[in-house]
């Protein structure tokens, strides 16, 4: 009876063995073998639109940068300080008509000092609630 319980547990371990043998031979034949990569060059020529949402503010004062606040002025995160937002309408998803040109001189609350929204600076409350709340496409230059 021991002998026979050695037997099968020696069958067994072989039957293992030769299964995932044969499972691992099986896998080797369907492995992907990836396909030459080519990079398809970056064309310096073509900007890089940030879908982001535009706010307007219009508070008289002095910007984050220390300049009075004007129009071309806009609130952003502070690794843009001194950069050109050109920001236009996002038309369905498409790039639309220019709505600006702005320098980066000031920041604001949380959501725009992460660079999620893009804060333009109006003379007027009324220009600001016309404005209002949009998505946009903004070009950092």
């Amino acid at each position: 009876m021991r002998v026979m319980k050695i037997v099968g547990v020696v069958l067994f371990v072989f039957a293992v063995y030769f299964a995932f043998d044969t499972i691992d031979g099986i896998a080797r034949e369907f492995e992907h073998q990836p396909e030459e990569f080519t990079p398809v060059p970056v064309d310096p020529e073509q900007p890089e639109y940030i879908s982001m949402i535009a706010t307007a503010y219009c508070i008289d004062g002095t910007t984050a940068t220390g300049t009075q606040t004007r129009l071309g002025v806009a609130a952003s995160k502070k690794e843009w300080f001194g950069r050109t937002a050109k920001v236009y309408k996002n038309d369905g998803g498409n790039v639309g008509e220019l709505i600006g040109t702005y320098t980066v001189e000031d920041t604001g609350g949380r959501s725009i000092r992460n660079g999620s929204v893009i804060d333009l600076w109006m003379p007027t409350e009324s220009e600001c609630r016309q404005f209002g709340r949009k998505t946009v496409y903004v070009v950092i230059e």
